[in-house]
């Protein structure tokens, strides 16, 4: 028999896609989801929906236990912001609990800190990539347009740049221009860090989005897709890199299919190495 599996369903489409891909595989799922940022198809693809809101953390794992799930896995984002407006999480006292045991609210401290609460009753957070592991981006330049030489040298400092401040838990993305720092993501997140390289009005500059040098791959997987693209289109960016295995591109021919309208180059580059090194 198969086991049942759990969805902490984030925004986009990311829970859609591994609800179809643990349908597939004959588990029954339960989605945990939130009002405002779980897009609402969610249950058009997983019988069983709990809403609540991100501070009912007693609910979540309530909800998973009577449903017999011990494994679970985090797909979609939920915005960082949320992390410093705790008066709309809806905290419980399990969450509460959880908060003030916290030496910091960097990203992976919180979300640690959850997955640890989870496995004190008995439910493991799983990676993300063994349940979309067709989502990963693969290497070269995927679409028509290449970088130009400058754009390629422009690449490989933003990798630099993207895995300095992942090393310091700041962010994983950066905007770059002639081998210049423009944009720096932190707690506002890829989209809106790419959006105020437009409110400086610099163009034609290069977006490279890595993992973490040390990622944890159970939650804050890097992501892209038609969203980026169009925040990339609002700041006349021209180039998006992402790390190869380890960047997910959401609705992948939908974000290619604009990014060529676009004229926009998307490449998939390595952690080390040649930026260049993974063509094919």
């Amino acid at each position: 028999m198969v086991e049942p599996v759990g969805i902490v369903a984030g925004s986009g489409g990311l829970p859609l896609h591994v609800a179809a891909q643990a349908a597939r595989r004959g588990h029954r799922v339960l989605a945990i989801a939130f009002p405002g940022i779980t897009d609402s198809e969610i249950e058009r693809h997983v019988p069983d929906v709990l809403w609540l809101k991100p501070g009912q953390l007693q609910k979540a794992i309530t909800g998973l236990k009577s449903a017999g799930i011990n494994r679970v896995v985090m797909a979609g984002k939920i915005e960082k912001l949320n992390l410093m407006r705790p008066w709309k999480l809806g905290l419980d006292l399990r969450a509460i609990k959880m908060i003030r045991s916290l030496g910091n609210w960097a990203d992976d401290t919180v979300l640690a800190a959850i997955a640890g609460e989870l496995l004190k009753d008995g439910i493991l957070v799983e990676e993300i990539t063994d349940w979309a592991d067709d989502l990963l981006a693969p290497p070269g330049v995927l679409t028509r347009r290449e970088p130009s030489a400058q754009q390629w040298e422009d690449v490989e400092f933003g990798r630099t740049m993207a895995r300095g401040i992942g090393e310091l838990d700041i962010g994983q993305t950066v905007v770059v221009k002639n081998r210049a720092v423009i944009v720096v993501e932190a707690i506002d997140g890829t989209d809106r860090a790419i959006r105020r390289a437009a409110d400086l009005d610099i163009r034609d500059t290069v977006v490279v989005k890595m993992a973490k040098p040390k990622q944890d791959m159970r939650f804050d997987v890097p992501g892209v897709g038609p969203s980026t693209i169009e925040s990339m289109i609002a700041a006349h960016a021209k180039v998006l890199a992402v790390e190869v295995g380890k960047t997910m591109i959401a609705d992948r021919e939908q974000t290619l299919r604009e990014a060529e309208k676009s004229r926009i180059s998307v490449v998939g580059i390595p952690a080390e190495g040649p930026v260049r090194g993974g063509e094919q």
